[in-house]
């Protein structure tokens, strides 16, 4: 894929959904920008919600990849998310759960701060393309968050102050540039997302949309995208699932 050239953000107080927002025209480059959704969305039908104005929700329209290369964009969109809080004037070191879950350390525990959502659009009227949201967790203090399990980029920071004016803005620009190069160049993003993944080498269970369970050892993540589990003289193949890390790697 050439890289892409982003539109103007189109930033909003709030809206219902910012995937919502740019499917009513999805124009490749597209990029709508939200403080607060008042119907997020996350993965498997889930709800993403947030009081007002502690979030950022990101949405942007991709031409669809051919292939293999189509697994790795919501792995491409983690991998950005996580390079732009790394790479911030307002840094914290980031790691990631598979597929697309960005991870923090909060008093000395990992914990989610951002989960992206692809979904493919085949029939527009712009071609078959991909929109990709991602909602991170930015000022919300620990009574705002509604399972021990997620954090935010302020209590990541040891959650004195509010993130400061700008902010926003700068990991917006950062996250679009990281996400831009790696789909671009996704031979480079592979290893780039193998070596920041926490999933790798630990002790998982993988949970599927029809209630099935794995147990093991994840070791490998595919070129195309998939987590491979060894469990005893079993390896399993998952294109989708959520993982709960059961133990750390080693």
């Amino acid at each position: 894929m050439q890289q892409l050239r982003w539109g103007t953000p189109e930033w909003h107080t709030t809206v219902p959904s910012t995937n919502t927002e740019v499917l009513a025209d999805p124009r490749p480059g597209r990029v709508v920008v939200a403080h607060h959704q008042s119907a997020g969305q996350g993965r498997r039908g889930r709800t993403w919600t947030a009081p007002p104005d502690t979030a950022l929700a990101v949405s942007v329209v991709l031409p669809a990849p051919e292939g293999a290369d189509l697994g790795w964009v919501p792995l491409a969109s983690g991998l950005a998310v996580a390079e732009a809080l790394t790479d911030s004037r307002y840094a914290v070191s980031a790691r990631l759960k598979w597929p697309n879950d960005v991870l923090v350390a909060e008093a000395g525990e990992l914990r989610k701060v951002c989960g992206v959502l692809a979904q493919a659009v085949p029939g527009s009227p712009h071609g078959s393309v991909v929109v990709v949201g991602a909602g991170l967790n930015v000022d919300q203090q620990r009574e705002d968050l509604p399972v021990p399990t997620a954090t935010s980029w302020r209590l990541a920071r040891g959650g004195g102050a509010p993130l400061p004016d700008g902010a926003r803005e700068e990991f917006l620009a950062a996250y679009l540039d990281h996400l831009a190069r790696h789909l671009a160049d996704l031979p480079a993003a592979r290893p780039a997302y193998r070596s920041r993944c926490d999933t790798l080498g630990r002790v998982v269970t993988v949970h599927q949309p029809d209630g099935y369970q794995r147990t093991g050892r994840a070791v490998e993540i595919t070129d195309e995208g998939l987590l491979v589990v060894q469990s005893r003289d079993t390896r399993t193949v998952h294109h989708v699932g959520d993982v709960v890390h059961v133990r750390p790697a080693g």
